[in-house]
Order: C-alpha cells, then sequence, then structure tokens
C-alpha cells in the first residue's frame, strides 16, 4: 500500500484572481479539450480587418503581468470565449459563462479513487489530475468515486498528519496506522481510543457494514464538500 503523509500530498494551486483578472489557464484547457487555438477563435470572431489588431490586445491581456494597466476589457474578452466555446461542448459538459475565464477560484489535486470496498487507492505523483473549484474548498484535495452507484463523484477533504477530531462521527477518510490503508467512511470513534469505519447509509442513517474494526489512526479528516467536476487539467 502506497504511504499516504503530507509530504505526498500535492498542495493546492490557487488561482485566488481579483474579478477583473483574466485566468489563462481556463482557455488553455479548452484549446487543449477541443482541438482548437487562439488564432481560430480570433478568425472565428472578428472582422479580417481587425484581426491582426486583436492578435496583439489579446496576447497582452493573457500575458500581462499581474496589476499592470487594462490594454482590453477581460469581461468582454470572457464573454466572446464563453460564446465561441460553447458551439463545440459535447454531452455532458456544462454550458460555458464568463465566470470559467474570469473569477475567484482554487485549484485542487484529486489524489486517488475510491473502491467499493472502501479502500482508497492513491495516485502516484504523475496520475495526479486537478481540477477547478470553488475558492472555498481551497487547500483541500480530492478522492473521485469509482463505485457505480456513484461514480465520478469527487469528495474534498483537508489534509491532515494528525487525528482530527471535528472528523469523529462523520464521513471521513482515514489512514489506518498498522496497515497503511486509506478509507472513506463514517468515522466512529470508540471508549479504547480506537475506531470502526463504517459503511452507512447516507439516505437512511442505518449501518451497513463495518470497513475496518478496532484499528488506531495515522490520521483522519473530514469530508468538507462533493462535486461532480466535468473539467481536468491532465
Amino acid at each position: 500500500m502506497t504511504e499516504y503523509n503530507l509530504n505526498m500530498v500535492y498542495k493546492t494551486d490557487y488561482m485566488n484572481y481579483l474579478n477583473n483578472v483574466f485566468r489563462k489557464e481556463g482557455l488553455e484547457f479548452l484549446k487543449k479539450k477541443y482541438n482548437k487555438t487562439t488564432d481560430d477563435f480570433i478568425k472565428a470572431t472578428y472582422l479580417k480587418k481587425d484581426q491582426a489588431n486583436m492578435r496583439v490586445k489579446i496576447s497582452r491581456l493573457i500575458n500581462k503581468p499581474k496589476n499592470s494597466p487594462h490594454y482590453f476589457g477581460a469581461l468582454e474578452l470572457a464573454e466572446q470565449l464563453a460564446k465561441y466555446f460553447n458551439q463545440f461542448i459535447q454531452n455532458g459538459d456544462p454550458y460555458l459563462g464568463v465566470n470559467f475565464f474570469i473569477g475567484q477560484s482554487a485549484k485542487i489535486s484529486i489524489v486517488g479513487s475510491l473502491y467499493g470496498n472502501g479502500q482508497i487507492g492513491l495516485y502516484k505523483k504523475n496520475e495526479i489530475k486537478k481540477t477547478p473549484v470553488s475558492i472555498r474548498f481551497g487547500g483541500c484535495v480530492g478522492i473521485i468515486s469509482r463505485i457505480a452507484s456513484s461514480n465520478g463523484l469527487i469528495r474534498m477533504y483537508k489534509p491532515r498528519n494528525m487525528i482530527y477530531t471535528g472528523a469523529d462521527n462523520r464521513f471521513g477518510v482515514v489512514q489506518c496506522k498498522k496497515s497503511k490503508i486509506v478509507y472513506f467512511g463514517f468515522i466512529e470513534p470508540k471508549s479504547n481510543g480506537k475506531y470502526d469505519i463504517l459503511d452507512k447509509s447516507y439516505s437512511t442513517g442505518k449501518t451497513i457494514g463495518k470497513l475496518a474494526e478496532d484499528i488506531d489512526l495515522s490520521w483522519s479528516s473530514r469530508i468538507e464538500g462533493t462535486l461532480y467536476a466535468s473539467y481536468y487539467d491532465y
């Protein structure tokens, strides 16, 4: 089993920008996803006589240093890009708005997959993907479900190197000290200082079974939120 500690948790890449700052990585992701270039966008959006001038303006905006003067409106460009890329969205892709290109957001690492036995298979460094999330989940990492009933669901938690009592009697992620196995489940503390990790129904709250019983923990962390992410940086 892969050792799981703070040394292998790949910290959040923050994108906490001002509302009028353009997020270049959003554009780069869509260009790769739909096999388009910035020049494809320019040719489809502007008159031929304006294209050379717009190449310069857009390049300045996308690549400008932080806090430098504005050469072209970020909001205007975001609206035009959203309109352009919405022509190519596929089944299951969300409709793009201007907030995909500007505004506040964070990016978290997806560090492992959850399987039907309640155990989490952790990724190697080169297997880790990232996904944009609400700014309030900055500092979290995620695990993605590979269970049929919730396939693709990402559960987010804060990486920790100690037992977090705020996760007791909550759904969360833990590591068994002896086996090094990482579990997702309902974290139930016991009077002897050890823990049971329960398979508990979200719908009824009833316990279905025990994933791990009477174990010592290396660390624990509660689930802070969930989402079905549509976009990843590969």
